[in-house]
């Protein structure tokens, strides 16, 4: 890679071979993110149309009554994201979990 600049050498050599890392910090940090409950609860309690998911589930459970099957139904539809963005990392995620692990 004689001559060739700093974007060159970054863009063909340094991140292809980051790809792992990358998606597993992605995954993780998105993960983390999405089940954030505290943070969201206090900032957005008195605001419905600013409520996340896991805030919005809490919407589902009364005082003397639960909605089971609303809370069931909410949970699934949550999961959906997560599963999709895994599913498509899944390969690079392995990969950066395995580390530096050789067949």
């Amino acid at each position: 890679m004689d001559g060739a600049g700093f974007a060159t050498v970054f863009f063909r050599i340094m991140l292809p071979r980051a790809k792992p890392l990358t998606a597993t910090v992605t995954v993780l940090t998105f993960l983390n993110t999405w089940n954030a409950f505290f943070l969201p609860l206090v900032f957005a309690f008195s605001r419905p149309d600013l409520r996340t998911v896991s805030v919005g589930m809490l919407a589902f459970v009364g005082e003397n009554a639960t909605d089971w099957p609303g809370t069931a139904a909410a949970a699934t539809i949550s999961l959906l994201p997560v599963l999709a963005l895994f599913i498509a990392l899944q390969r690079y995620f392995v990969e950066g979990i395995a580390g530096a692990v050789k067949s």
